[in-house]
């Protein structure tokens, strides 16, 4: 798919928005940056990582997730913020969020630790309910209700990709740069799925060169070998068949 000469001029404009947020207090840039991807959705603009770099510099959204997970946030708020990064169109979000909102609510049903507060209100909503004006006041512990979903297997699709790295890398949000961390064949695994399927939503060919310098600002010590076996097992119908190995990396990389 070739993005036409309209689609790219969008972009830039998100991405310079994305910019312009680069030197906001963590407090206030980790909202805005939320909004500005959410807004994104609605003009079919899925640039996650991109705008990440754009503002932190860093395209695996360490920083960004680190300040979300720092401290109790609202039920709401956190379904929110993670139906954002896990639609993939504007018509999913709402589901999405709604989705989120119902595994909290049996969450508290079932007594899990994590809520802050009274959790009346949101034991009290109901399958088919969209509006929930009335969660305010609910709190939770984001990094243990993330935690949650993803130990439930009919939840886990909840969280989106970039958190699941930030957590396995041991969810540290301080300024690495230049400090690489080492990841585990299971993580790099999720971590080239995840960056094939942002690359061909984006309307760009997966490339090994890419991925590279993707895995280099995302701070990935080791696994280049593993890391290239998985891309082109994954992109497999793109590399010819037959040719030695250098030469379907160069053919990859084109």
């Amino acid at each position: 798919m070739v993005k036409t000469s309209n689609e790219l001029v969008l972009k830039r404009q998100f991405l310079d928005r994305a910019k312009a947020l680069s030197n906001l207090p963590d407090v206030f840039r980790c909202r805005q940056v939320t909004q500005l991807i959410c807004d994104g959705l609605a003009f079919g603009v899925r640039a996650e990582a991109e705008i990440f770099q754009a503002v932190y510099g860093d395209s695996s959204g360490r920083k960004y997730w680190g300040a979300h997970l720092s401290e109790p946030i609202g039920a709401y708020s956190l379904a929110h913020i993670l139906s954002v990064h896990v639609a993939e169109s504007a018509q999913q979000l709402e589901s999405a969020r709604i989705a989120i909102t119902r595994a909290f609510r049996d969450a508290a049903a079932a007594g899990e630790y994590w809520f802050v507060g009274n959790t009346r209100p949101l034991l009290a909503v109901k399958d088919g309910q969209s509006n929930f004006e009335g969660l305010g006041k609910v709190k939770v512990h984001p990094r243990a209700a993330v935690e949650w979903l993803l130990s439930k297997p009919k939840r886990k699709h909840l969280v989106p990709g970039s958190l699941r790295i930030f957590l396995e890398g041991g969810g540290q949000s301080a300024d690495t740069k230049g400090s690489a961390r080492p990841f585990s064949k299971r993580m790099i695994e999720r971590y080239v799925t995840d960056y094939i399927k942002d690359e061909i939503a984006a309307g760009r060919r997966p490339t090994l060169k890419s991925l590279e310098a993707a895995a280099k600002n995302a701070h990935m010590r080791g696994g280049r070998d593993y890391r290239r076996n998985v891309f082109h097992r994954l992109r497999g119908a793109d590399v010819r068949r037959g040719r030695p190995p250098k030469a379907s990396t160069k053919i990859a990389e084109k």
